[in-house]
């Protein structure tokens, strides 16, 4: 049944660097009063991308705080992007193998689809195709080691060059490393070689721990975790701090890890960048997920729920279900199944991929927000803090020790477990009879203007 509803029921280069907002020369006095910070980051906004937010709100308010704030990012900056005190330096991505590979695999797959648009399955075709399959399992391999370690390949040695350039020219008190995508950690260990910076950083999801966990574990997978691990017990080492943003992460690594720094902070969100909701346009009975559909995240229970409802009592043909975000073929697949086997088309909108502001603005007129985390043990969703900031009520779908399913308890979320129809039926019972909120309050602190402070004390605190 329903659990914790209590919230609101109770290297290397020598070029110049080009920053955007770069407002002192680069060649400046090494002015020992004044505190630097050097982010390296891949994503940044206006990329899109969710983990991009949590410097992007810090940096910000840092540099409020007197910080000269410095980002070294994948992710170009809009006309309306610059921040006071928040100098940005893009670095664009550059093309790999990988990148290579995927696009001569597209070709031949849209090559192969058009010759035999309709064709009928025979016999010699299924045995041409399980004599292929060892081919095929060789391709899954190669495409696999070409994006290891991840995305970031083709940019850390640029991040890393810029980053050198920076700290030849400046004097900085800490450079931080942010991932996913987890080698942009190199690029600090890289950058500050022979440097006085200190070198930390800021794991937002664990890395060989969490990789390809969704999936059955093969030979291929169990080697690419080993790789990870090395990679991780290379770079670790050297940085003088690690920060995780969940305690239950924290101890892993702890406990993994006992010569490493570890500390715990919280992602937040930037309340200044959410609109202001008007409760007087919030759709009663809908519900929203706004985020990615991938691994196990998926909304089968939820589905179900609304079946047993709809069953009931005519009513609940009320309630509304709105999917907005990129969704995996395996889940687009199987949610697409569940909505027909439910009879819930009416009730079910997939809107797809939407702009920041769109998303914002349908989270912002939904009586109940949705987050997945299930079987993400040490991992919380970064939407969470949206839709708590922007004051919608908000149920986490997790397990009740997960990292997700604590924090939402934290920060006065509502959580249940994935399993948990019964508990999902309830719940959405009482918002057709009116006794579920339109609006929450934070139980905790969760605005990076506030998170600064903290990171203000603990940067000035620790680095030299």
């Amino acid at each position: 049944m329903l659990l914790q509803l209590h919230t609101w029921k109770s290297m290397l280069y020598s070029r110049p660097v080009s920053g955007v907002n770069e407002s002192v020369s680069m060649g400046i006095t090494r002015d020992s009063d004044v505190r630097r910070l050097l982010v390296i980051t891949y994503h940044f906004p206006p990329d899109g991308a969710i983990g991009g937010q949590r410097w992007a709100g810090l940096s910000k308010y840092l540099a409020r705080l007197g910080w000269e704030v410095h980002v070294i990012t994948a992710s170009a900056a809009s006309s309306q992007q610059a921040t006071p005190g928040v100098h940005r330096h893009v670095r664009p991505r550059r093309r790999t193998l990988d990148d290579l590979y995927k696009a001569a695999a597209r070709r031949f797959r849209q090559t192969s689809n058009g010759d035999r648009p309709n064709a009928p399955e025979n016999p010699s075709r299924l045995r041409a195709s399980s004599l292929l399959r060892p081919i095929a399992a060789l391709r899954g391999i190669l495409g696999s080691s070409l994006s290891l370690p991840d995305q970031g390949r083709g940019w850390v040695a640029q991040a890393a060059g810029a980053a050198r350039a920076l700290l030849r020219e400046r004097k900085f008190d800490v450079v931080i490393t942010s991932g996913p995508p987890h080698s942009s950690h190199f690029a600090g260990l890289l950058s500050t070689l022979g440097r006085d910076a200190e070198f930390w950083i800021d794991m937002r999801d664990p890395w060989s721990a969490m990789h390809q966990t969704h999936l059955p574990e093969d030979r291929v997978i169990r080697a690419e975790r080993f790789l990870l691990r090395r990679l991780e017990r290379l770079v670790f080492p050297r940085a003088a701090r690690v920060i995780v943003n969940t305690r239950e992460f924290e101890s892993a690594l702890k406990a993994d890890e006992p010569e490493l720094d570890v500390v715990w902070f919280p992602n937040g969100i930037d309340l200044e960048e959410l609109p202001v909701r008007d409760l007087s346009a919030v759709e009663k009975c809908s519900l929203s997920y706004v985020g990615t559909l991938y691994a196990n995240r998926n909304l089968s229970s939820v589905l179900a729920a609304m079946r047993a409802l709809l069953r009931d009592r005519p009513d609940a043909a009320l309630l509304r279900l709105n999917v907005a975000g990129p969704l995996d073929s395996p889940n687009r697949e199987r949610m697409k199944d569940d909505i027909v086997a439910a009879g819930l088309a009416p009730q079910v909108r997939i809107h797809g991929v939407l702009p920041r502001a769109q998303a914002l603005e349908l989270l912002s007129r939904s009586h109940l927000a949705l987050v997945l985390a299930q079987d993400q043990p040490m991992c919380v969703p970064a939407k969470l803090y949206e839709s708590v900031g922007l004051g919608v009520p908000t149920l986490v779908i997790a397990e009740e020790t997960s990292a997700a399913a604590r924090e939402a308890r934290r920060v006065g979320a509502m959580t249940l477990d994935g399993g948990d129809v019964d508990g999902l039926r309830s719940l959405m019972q009482d918002m057709l009879a009116g006794r579920l909120p339109t609006r929450i309050e934070s139980q905790a602190s969760i605005s990076y203007e506030d998170l600064a402070f903290e990171m203000d004390h603990l940067l000035k605190r620790l680095a030299h």
